[in-house]
């Protein structure tokens, strides 16, 4: 960062707006779901612990592409939002319901255009010196994810993806003690939406490609 300091030195709750009940001194298991339904769209996923309690919530905004990180209650925590036309897949994250960039926390982007490792850099809004390394790294692998501290190899939070015919994915998250589980939450979430973006994306190129064939064929 450009004072010199690590990721490490950020204070973890100012992140989702100085909550601190989501930091504690023990890991935290977590599991992601999916929850859209043709009848309910604005609900996307939800969260729940080991108990099978909701800890967070996630809903769409209707006409728009943001995505609010509720905590159990319906307080809205961040907000995530893509940039338009980006070819780095960038999501910016804002406090509460915001978009202003004066509440901008960090943002999620891939470094390279083009790469072969589907890696993404987190920079926290407080690190404006380009020169810099990234504040947090995501490494996803296929079905495992692994969430470390700017370039070093300290981990923070992993993600497995569990799935079963028939039924929804789980993502299963374990953050390790005293991150703030907010954040890689919503780290999680941001992923989803860019793999539902890709198939979207995919989807729409097969039917374009399946439509020429049968306009070439009539």
């Amino acid at each position: 960062m450009a004072d010199g300091k690590t990721a490490r030195h950020v204070v973890p709750a100012e992140l989702v707006g100085d909550r601190r009940q989501f930091t504690v001194p023990y890991a935290v298991n977590l599991t992601l779901t999916s929850t859209d339904t043709l009848f309910s769209l604005k609900d996307l996923y939800k969260v729940e612990d080991t108990n099978g309690d909701v800890v967070f919530k996630v809903k769409g905004v209707s006409f728009s592409s943001r995505r609010l990180l509720l905590d159990a209650a319906g307080t809205p925590l961040l907000t995530m939002k893509p940039k338009a036309l980006s070819w780095h897949e960038t999501w910016r994250v804002f406090r509460g319901e915001s978009t202003s960039p004066n509440d901008l926390l960090f943002s999620v982007r891939r470094p390279k255009a083009f790469q072969w490792k589907d890696n993404f850099d987190v920079v926290l809004a407080t690190n404006t010196d380009e020169a810099s390394p990234c504040d947090f790294k995501i490494i996803s692998r296929s079905k495992k994810c692994t969430i470390c501290i700017g370039e070093t190899d300290e981990i923070i939070a992993q993600m497995h993806r569990k799935t079963a015919f028939f039924a929804r994915d789980k993502l299963e998250i374990t953050v390790n003690p005293n991150e703030d589980f907010a954040f890689i939450v919503s780290l999680m979430v941001i992923l989803e939406e860019i793999e539902k973006s890709r198939r979207a994306g995919a989807s729409a190129s097969g039917s374009g490609a399946s439509a020429g064939a049968v306009a070439s064929v009539v």
